[in-house]
């Protein structure tokens, strides 16, 4: 019996190793689908429980036999003994316990196998639906995909079986012990092994076949193939011998490079010298005009820049070849050197198709160009006709030519763009619309001043309130302008200070011009001078004329005058008015002006001061000038006069009288 059941459970053993991996082993990630499993398990479980019935019940017979001659005559009269009795009826016993347990497995095993077939079906349609949308992850050796894997097996994902398959390629690679030939594809059922020897390399499952759309046995006998070439070439490639010529061929390569390098800068640097000469030559030649000086001094400089380019080019591309040719000699770089040319050339190409079809969209952009490049000539010439009065436009004054001529060009490089726009490449890409969208809402809401002072720097050029070169006043600045743009207005006073003052401050502000009329009839400068009633008034305007003609940078035509702004309690305020062309002078006019004045009066005796009085009008000459005083005017005296008048009498303390 004992004997019965060992070989039962090892029957059981031989087919449930055929199906799964040894348990001694790794787990590998190729195994098969669960309903197959469950259904040749429950067929050998079957076998098992066959042979082991068969066994069982020829053990029972073989025991009641051997019962049966042994038993003694004398208990043969008797009949049978109860001990071998109770033998026979015992293993018949065990006999039905083994058949009740050999059905259950069978059922058993059945009830799984059809709910598991079910589950298994429903896997497959799945794992089609997903093999056809999986692209796979590759096996990859020294870099370079050799094989694909697709599904996930018993918890394996493709990325594990991917990198376990490719341990195990390599491993077999770096041993010689086992030959190229001894690599095979070996079925298993429902899924075919390939195996190097005694030793499993990968597996082949049904779903990898369905997802690679090939049938299951051709793609394990192509990756056979691969995998033996692939070990072969392994074999060849690493080796110390390969290695060595791989290391040599490199400083070689260097070698070849540096000095191709250092040759490159030697001619650059002759190159460059000579052109230098040339252009220089075009300096010298620029004053006899010739065809050969107008080449060098517009085609000279572009040549120079487009040279510097190309050489920069030809050193990245020795650079470039230098590189992808030492990766080549070593096969763990090799692929990835193919993969470096393979992509370079694809760019390339790439770039060269896209050109070719960016061709009509060019030469569109070209013709807009031309035709924008001659339109601003002609805003250019026009204008400058305009400007320098050999063209008359009625209403339209010569200092507008300039401005004017800035915003048309504006406007026509505006146009050109928005013409151009739609052949530019990459116009419509997200990319661009929306650095266009992030420019519009950032000039929308952060230009809103400049905007602003933008358009008053147009409306103050047209207003034609002042031009560069004019002496103003804006706001509490006085000075003669410098620079006017569209945003900015900028002074220098007459202290060498430049004043940078927005267009929209001087709009809204007042300016004062003092340059408008001095380029034609001068402008007027005054001063104020107060003298007392006692000087004659004549006298003071010939004094204050006499200094006025004799100052630098006065005007004689219009001749200067003088104003009597003020008659004051006890002075007169006089105010001399004068031209001068050179209102920026100003302050050194003034300057002498005053000199000139002081020297006048002191000369004619006539004191130049405010007098204020405090008099009694008995004993003091009367202030008007003595020219209007009667010839027998005299000077009155004071007088003291007695006058008795009696004081009012008041009552007096005795403190009083005593102090008195």
């Amino acid at each position: 019996m004992v004997l019965a059941l060992g070989h039962t459970l090892y029957l059981v053993h031989i087919e449930t190793a055929t199906i799964l991996p040894p348990s001694h082993q790794t787990p590998h990630p190729i195994a098969a689908p669960q309903g197959h499993l469950v259904q040749d398990l429950q067929i050998s479980t079957l076998r098992g429980v066959t042979e082991s019935w068969r066994a069982l019940r020829g053990t029972c017979m073989l025991a009641r036999r051997r019962a049966v001659r042994t038993r003694p005559k004398a208990e043969n009269k008797s009949g049978t003994p109860a001990a071998s009795k109770h033998a026979v009826g015992w293993l018949s016993a065990v006999r039905r316990i083994v058949a009740i347990c050999g059905l259950a497995g069978i059922l058993a095993p059945g009830a799984v196998a059809q709910a598991s077939s079910e589950h298994a079906s429903n896997s497959l349609e799945d794992s089609r639906s997903i093999a056809s949308e999986n692209t796979g992850v590759p096996v990859e050796i020294d870099g370079r995909p050799i094989l694909m894997v697709y599904t996930q097996i018993a918890g394996f994902t493709p990325q594990d079986r991917a990198a376990a398959i490719q341990q195990r390629i390599i491993a077999l690679a770096k041993r010689r012990d086992i030959a190229t030939q001894a690599i095979r594809a070996e079925e298993r059922g429902t899924w075919t092994e390939i195996m190097a020897g005694d030793e499993r390399i990968m597996g082949v499952t049904e779903a990898d076949a369905i997802a690679a759309e090939r049938r299951r046995a051709d793609l394990a006998s192509e990756y056979a193939e691969i995998i033996r070439l692939v070990v072969k070439q392994y074999r060849l490639d690493h080796t110390w011998q390969r290695f060595f010529w791989a290391a040599l061929y490199s400083v070689l390569a260097t070698v070849v490079v540096v000095g191709s390098i250092i040759i490159l800068f030697w001619g650059r640097r002759r190159m460059r010298t000579r052109v230098e000469h040339w252009l220089g030559g075009s300096e010298i030649a620029r004053s006899t005009p010739s065809t050969r000086a107008w080449l060098r001094r517009y085609l000279g400089q572009p040549l120079v820049t487009m040279g510097h380019v190309g050489f920069w080019v030809l050193v990245l591309a020795f650079i470039q070849a230098y590189g992808t040719v030492v990766l080549s000699f070593f096969p763990a770089t090799k692929y990835t050197s193919d993969q470096i040319t393979n992509w370079l050339f694809y760019e390339l190409a790439v770039f060269a198709k896209m050109l070719i079809g960016y061709t009509p969209n060019l030469i569109l952009i070209l013709i807009i160009c031309l035709v924008t490049s001659y339109l601003l000539k002609v805003n250019h010439y026009l204008f400058n006709e305009v400007r320098d009065g050999n063209l008359t436009v009625r209403g339209f004054y010569p200092d507008w030519a300039e401005p004017t001529a800035k915003l048309v060009r504006c406007l026509i490089v505006v146009a050109a763009a928005i013409v151009a726009f739609p052949y530019l490449p990459g116009s419509d890409s997200p990319a661009f619309k929306g650095i266009s969208v992030f420019l519009g809402v950032l000039l929308s809401l952060g230009s809103t001043s400049a905007v602003a002072h933008g358009v008053a720097g147009t409306i103050l050029t047209y207003m034609r309130a002042f031009q560069v070169g004019d002496f103003v006043r804006i706001g509490n600045d006085v000075g003669e302008v410098v620079e006017k743009t569209l945003l900015v207005t900028r002074i220098c006073t007459q202290k060498r200070e430049v004043v940078t003052i927005p267009n929209g401050t001087v709009l809204g502000g007042v300016v004062v011009n003092y340059s408008a009329e001095a380029k034609q009839k001068g402008v007027i400068f005054h001063t104020t001078v107060t003298i007392g009633y006692s000087a004659p008034w004549r006298k003071v305007h010939e004094l204050l004329l006499a200094a006025a003609l004799v100052t630098d940078d006065v005007l004689h035509d219009p001749p200067p005058f003088v104003l009597q702004t003020a008659l004051n309690d006890f002075y007169v305020a006089y105010e001399l008015n004068a031209y001068t062309a050179k209102p920026s002078n100003m302050l050194h006019t003034y300057s002498v002006l005053h000199q000139n004045i002081q020297d006048r009066f002191n000369e004619a005796g006539v004191e130049i001061n405010s007098p204020h009085y405090r008099c009694l009008r008995d004993g003091n000459q009367a202030t008007i000038p003595e020219s209007y005083l009667p010839s027998d005017y005299k000077t009155p005296v004071f007088e003291i006069r007695e006058v008795n008048c009696p004081l009012p009498k008041r009552a007096e303390s005795p403190t009083s009288a005593e102090e008195t």
